[in-house]
């Protein structure tokens, strides 16, 4: 794929401004999945898991939202448990976190992320990528691709097209960009109503 298509593909998502936990491990090109059910066989089970548990949660309390004020206590407990398993699963998802290959991303979003290193990552090579979602209780395991890896201040800034990735994880990407914006938002809407 060239370049520009490359760039192209990356910009179809928003991205935001946001630091979250990234491994990566290059790989070389014939040691990519052929298509979505051979990434399904190679993801570590405690990432389908998390996931799992994330999309549950989703639709799980969807419903109740139409009941009203009956429901509103319901809800309450239904979130305060699932809120004990968001802490036990990044709990346990720390423990994939590897620090020797441990990296934070300037910004993400839906198509893939930005990386600020002091090292230059060659155009089109591939990686094995795991993502730490804290906020979401979830971890993404994907195959990245290296856009470009510009000079940015004293190091490079380096962007990753997701290359290979479930569609579900993708969802998640980009649900998980968005729960961000919005709380970001919310402490800018809470810092202009205290000044």
């Amino acid at each position: 794929m060239h370049m520009s298509d490359l760039i192209e593909q990356f910009n179809q998502y928003f991205q935001i401004e946001h630091a979250i936990s990234v491994n990566l491990e290059q790989v070389n090109e014939d040691k990519l999945p052929s298509d979505d059910s051979d990434i399904d066989k190679i993801i570590p089970p405690l990432f389908k898991l998390a996931n799992e548990v994330n999309v549950l949660e989703q639709t799980a309390l969807r419903p109740l939202r139409q009941l009203g004020d009956v429901a509103d206590d319901l809800a309450q407990y239904l979130k305060l448990q699932s809120r004990k398993i968001d802490l036990i699963l990044s709990h346990i998802l720390a423990t994939e976190n590897e620090d020797e290959t441990q990296l934070e991303t300037v910004s993400f979003g839906g198509s893939g992320f930005v990386l600020q290193t002091n090292t230059r990552y060659t155009p089109n090579s591939f990686f094995r990528s795991k993502l730490f979602l804290a906020d979401e209780a979830a971890a993404v395991f994907c195959f990245t691709q290296v856009v470009d890896s510009e000079p940015h201040q004293d190091g490079y800034k380096t962007r990753f097209i997701f290359s290979h990735i479930r569609e579900q994880d993708q969802e998640l990407m980009v649900r998980a960009s968005l729960h961000t914006q919005a709380k970001v938002l919310k402490k800018k809407q809470s810092k202009k109503n205290i000044n």
